[in-house]
């Protein structure tokens, strides 16, 4: 077990593969930044090894193959580069569907099964998922696909249906700060790194190996600064936009519940907080929606616009006053 918090998840897989009733389709699901991906690679090592120890072996043929990276009952299904451009695609395509279901009818080289791990799978364009749709309807011969899902609500309700869930939770707060200490990340980074990465820990210590904690107070000052007046939404916008718009939406949303949060403790009127969960609202949407080809500065600057609009006399952070 790679992560200690995955250890109920491991536990509804191995009440499955114990009692014999392992499906063919498997969901695993939860916040991004929880290691969902780790945990998918950990179960198809355990489902081709040889052995079926928990976990693989780690001596078979299989399981060294694996840990080598190529093997031959294994396929992993993520974004492909773009030939045109060089750079990743921000969807999967029917075509990568299409090759998969193609190799799941070949016959095993290694293992007695295939595993096969489609992720971000709710970045599955339309075509794609109509195309795995069939083959979870019918599964091809003893094959089992793990799909990795951040938003399950951005699949078709047929898609994930035929799946069987299991939910991956950020870990409890103690539990990410003492997995950080042991990661050598001090008491101090940890604590502002959970908060910016809303209690996931791998991204936290991503936040931290990045040195992208100055962003994040970065973008909590602009914040503070446009409530106050001192800088315009258009300066705002600018000094945002180097961000990674992922990041930085969830960052706004944080910052949206944050004024929420400590309104309701001040007692602020149903106007303001009905303006600041609106706000949120909008954030969440909008890290949504710079998947797609909407203009992410429009979006941005017409969120900040709304922004403004809340006083300044509410602080952002509970035991900061905004001066």
């Amino acid at each position: 077990m790679k992560y200690p918090w995955h250890r109920s998840a491991l536990e509804v897989f191995r009440g499955y593969t114990d009692n014999d009733r392992l499906p063919h389709a498997l969901m695993i699901h939860g916040p991004s930044g929880c290691g969902k991906v780790a945990l998918a690679s950990e179960l198809a090592r355990e489902l081709l090894c040889l052995e079926n120890a928990p976990g693989g072996c780690g001596a078979c043929r299989s399981c060294q193959v694996f840990s080598g990276g190529a093997h031959p009952d294994s396929r992993q299904i993520s974004f492909e580069v773009n030939s045109n451009t060089g750079k990743l695609r921000d969807v999967i395509r029917v075509s990568q569907i299409r090759t998969l279901i193609e190799a799941m009818y070949k016959t095993t080289t290694i293992s007695p099964r295939k595993v096969a791990i489609i992720q971000p799978a709710e970045r599955m364009n339309a075509s794609a998922a109509n195309a795995l749709l069939k083959t979870l309807e019918e599964p091809v011969g003893d094959t089992v696909l793990i799909l990795v899902a951040h938003d399950v609500s951005r699949l078709p309700a047929t898609v994930r249906s035929r799946c069987q869930r299991i939910a991956v939770q950020a870990p409890a707060h103690a539990d990410a700060m003492e997995w950080l200490a042991a990661e050598g990340i001090s008491a101090g980074e940890a604590q502002e790194a959970l908060e910016a990465a809303a209690g996931r820990p791998l991204e936290a210590r991503t936040l931290v190996e990045n040195g992208l904690i100055e962003q994040y107070r970065g973008a909590r000052q602009v914040l503070v600064a446009l409530r106050q007046g001192k800088a315009g939404d258009g300066a705002a916008a600018a000094a945002m936009s180097d961000m990674d718009p992922e990041r930085l939406w969830t960052w706004l949303s944080l910052s949206s519940a944050s004024l929420m949060r400590n309104g309701l403790q001040r007692g602020a009127s149903q106007r303001l907080l009905q303006h600041a969960s609106k706000l949120q609202g909008l954030a969440d949407r909008n890290r949504i929606l710079q998947a797609s080809s909407v203009r992410q500065d429009l979006l941005l600057r017409d969120w900040l616009i709304q922004w403004k609009q809340l006083p300044a006399t509410l602080p952002l952070d509970q035991d900061t006053q905004e001066a």
